[in-house]
């Protein structure tokens, strides 16, 4: 499947041309870097794909479900949350789940629901179909990912409470790289995502993404 095709693009600053004519095809599953000589242009060719500058002309084609993830250089995630609670809000949909689900198990105890076979059955196949639904999604792991990707991040469970506005420049910046793995885009754009990362996490790191 093809994530991505760029044509005969090209995006110029004022009378500066930055990019020109570049073509680009990413397919699922691949991994691509992008190398070259400081100001020729990848940021700007990144910032393009990710829909952060407009371009002058050529063609940007991507499947209408695809979600692309994108985290420019040296951008640090910016909250008043404390880490944890910044981290939870990825799975809002789940936590929404969740709480369905507890609501249905209150109705399933009910007396209204007990004294009739027909509205109990009713609730029991909701049920069955939602708690499905929940599990296929990461229901009941998402807490266990939320710790991995922070441990794999270099966060410890003494650092869940801290808030992130009280972070420095390079842990919020490793904090911006966990909310986007934990997003898990189906296309993810990294902008020298390694600046903030000492040896252990860069390989962490690379294991994660394979």
């Amino acid at each position: 499947m093809i994530l991505l095709q760029v044509n005969n693009l090209s995006k110029s600053f004022g009378v500066e041309p930055i990019l020109e004519n570049v073509k680009l095809e990413i397919q699922e599953g691949e991994r691509v870097a992008l190398v070259g000589r400081n100001g020729a242009g990848k940021s700007t060719l990144l910032k393009v794909i990710a829909g952060e500058y407009n371009y002058d002309s050529g063609d940007i084609m991507k499947p209408k479900d695809v979600t692309i993830g994108y985290l420019a250089q040296d951008s640090g995630l910016e909250s008043d949350e404390t880490i944890w609670n910044e981290m939870l809000t990825v799975f809002t949909d789940l936590i929404e789940q969740e709480k369905t689900l507890r609501r249905m198990e209150a109705d399933m105890g009910s007396e209204r629901i007990l004294n009739d076979a027909a509205a109990y059955e009713r609730l029991l196949s909701s049920y069955d179909e939602e708690q499905h639904t929940f599990k296929e999604r990461g229901g009941y792991q998402y807490e266990a990912t939320i710790r991995s990707v922070l441990h794999g991040m270099r966060f410890y469970p003494d650092d869940f409470e801290r808030r992130i506005d009280t972070l420095s420049g390079g842990q919020r910046t490793r904090l911006a790289l966990a909310k986007m793995l934990l997003q898990s885009p189906d296309l993810l754009i990294l902008d020298e995502p390694t600046n903030h990362l000492d040896i252990e996490t860069l390989a962490w790191l690379e294991k994660y993404l394979n």
